[in-house]
């Protein structure tokens, strides 16, 4: 049933496994407890609520996200518009995994979970805000520094942009995960150069295709 030292790690694991990709209502302590192979006592040494499991799940998954995917796409190495591109790409190879793992687009884990609990638990909207937060800096900074290699218009409000890019990218996922198609993330992945008014030549843009 789980070794006590790994225990909370299974838990939280389940919980970004099942409740990021299924659902939060429509799953109870004790399937979450079956999911992550350990006792319910063992959950209750470690979290008083499933609320809790959920708010610390959240938290984890800001860190890997952080780590494997934002921090290493958007660097220095990569100019502006190639990071925003590579950012989908590696969105769509690990929605392919998952499909050719499950059968099934699993989606993005902060905008499934905005979709159920936005309305339903106050705590849970708070901490998929921050996460949201916390991921526009990266979309700001890498138009902040296409203005200054002046590939986008020097009066580009990156703020709003940013929020732009986040919205048109949780649209696209939404749609090909409706669809079960990660194919439609590739498809679409070029309409964020318009966004951010990219004003790049036409040989660079088909290079980044």
């Amino acid at each position: 049933m789980g070794r006590p030292s790994d225990a909370k790690l299974r838990l939280i694991e389940a919980a970004k496994n099942v409740v990021f990709t299924h659902s939060y209502e429509g799953v109870s302590v004790d399937e979450l407890c079956t999911a992550a192979g350990v006792n319910k006592s063992s959950f209750y040494h470690f979290f008083s609520s499933k609320q809790e499991l959920v708010l610390t799940a959240i938290d984890s998954q800001w860190q890997w996200f952080e780590q494997s995917v934002l921090a290493p796409t958007f660097s220095a190495h990569l100019p502006p518009q190639a990071q925003i591109l590579r950012f989908f790409d590696l969105s769509l190879e690990r929605q392919q995994e998952q499909q050719q793992a499950t059968g099934h687009m699993r989606g993005c884990p902060a905008g499934n979970l905005t979709l159920e609990m936005s309305a339903q638990d106050e705590l849970i909207r708070t901490r998929v805000e921050q996460f949201f937060r916390k991921w526009l800096t990266y979309f700001e900074q890498m138009l902040d520094e296409a203005k200054e290699q002046r590939i986008v218009p020097a009066t580009l409000d990156t703020t709003l942009t940013a929020q732009e890019l986040l919205a048109y990218f949780e649209g696209v996922m939404l749609l090909a995960k409706g669809c079960n198609n990660p194919s439609l993330i590739a498809t679409l992945r070029m309409g964020v150069l318009a966004l951010m008014q990219y004003q790049g030549d036409q040989e660079a843009r088909a290079t980044e295709a």
